[in-house]
């Protein structure tokens, strides 16, 4: 059996300056936006010269398509885990199903970096056309297609009344979204992360109940 691989003295402290130019180009945009931060920022709030910069990273669009890779692995792992989604909705019904997944959610953000960047592609999608797309096509279109797909399976399954799929996993989610550019862009100076968690728990738990207590079959009968 081959050794593994040992990681370097140099190679780490390599990757170690290269997740904190991502933590400090992470915080800047945060809080002025893109195109108003430099490079010479960034080396600044690093420590190192502005051309060590670029031993890591191509350009200022790289770093950012960096930040937004590391976003969608980070949101990947609100996952419900292996249980196929038949037995979780046996085990715990589509009311519970659904706030275990909204929990899953709000803990895979529960991150100082996933908030920071959170506010920027709140801020980003008015000025950057590629954080727009992003948004559009990964956070809007895509969900909106799975909870399509999850509502159909609660229908085939008896759970819900038959309705058109996409209306309704349009007006579920899109209130996910409002709650998140509330805290993030509408009250982001007013909150804390945790209040915004309580709230955001609160809030999405209640919506929950009202869109099921509307189209659950035993609601209706």
């Amino acid at each position: 059996m081959q050794n593994e691989p040992v990681t370097t003295l140099f190679q780490q402290e390599e990757l170690n300056t290269k997740e904190r130019i991502l933590d400090a180009a992470i915080d800047l945009i945060s809080r002025k936006g893109f195109d108003a931060m430099s490079i010479r920022e960034i080396a600044r709030e690093v420590g190192i010269r502005e051309s060590s910069i670029y031993n890591h990273f191509k350009s200022k669009d790289e770093i950012l398509d960096t930040i937004i890779d590391y976003f969608i692995m980070e949101l990947s792992r609100s996952d419900l885990g292996e249980m196929p989604m038949d037995a979780l909705l046996a085990q715990y019904g589509p009311e519970g199903f659904m706030n275990m997944g909204g929990r899953a959610y709000l803990e895979s953000i529960n991150r100082p970096r996933v908030i920071k960047i959170w506010r920027i592609i709140s801020i980003e999608i008015y000025r950057n056309d590629k954080v727009r797309k992003f948004f559009k096509t990964t956070m809007v279109e895509t969900p909106v297609k799975v909870w399509e797909q999850t509502f159909r399976r609660m229908m085939d399954l008896g759970y819900i009344v038959e309705c058109d799929t996409r209306v309704l996993a349009q007006e579920f989610f899109y209130y996910l979204v409002y709650l998140l550019f509330d805290y993030f862009v509408i009250s982001f100076n007013d909150t804390t992360y945790c209040t915004f968690t309580e709230k955001m728990s609160d809030d999405m738990s209640g919506h929950i109940k009202f869109i099921f207590d509307k189209i659950s079959v035993k609601k209706v009968q």
